[in-house]
């Protein structure tokens, strides 16, 4: 199995998103693998990329998101520690 290391960004407003078929990010608090954290995920449709950013509070991931990006409530269904996720 191929590991492939996390890329962490300070912000989301500079990726490339061009080549993804439906980029999103997936924003948790405190995941299991970076407990008391908050952490935005970089996703192509419902597949994890090496893209990350991570940061102290919800507001401090708010203002790193690009302009154009939609905001989508969480779902009943979501894993317990997603808070929500934006759509570009």
């Amino acid at each position: 199995m191929q590991v492939i290391e996390n890329l962490l960004m300070d912000s989301f407003t500079n990726v490339d998103v061009s080549q993804l078929n439906i980029p999103m990010i997936v924003i948790y608090n405190s995941p299991k693998d970076i407990p008391g954290k908050y952490v935005a995920r970089l996703y192509d449709v419902d597949q994890p990329t090496n893209i990350t950013m991570i940061k102290e509070t919800l507001a401090e991931l708010h203002e790193a998101l690009p302009p154009n990006v939609h905001h989508v409530p969480r779902n009943a269904n979501d894993h317990p520690t997603i808070v929500e996720t934006w759509l570009y």
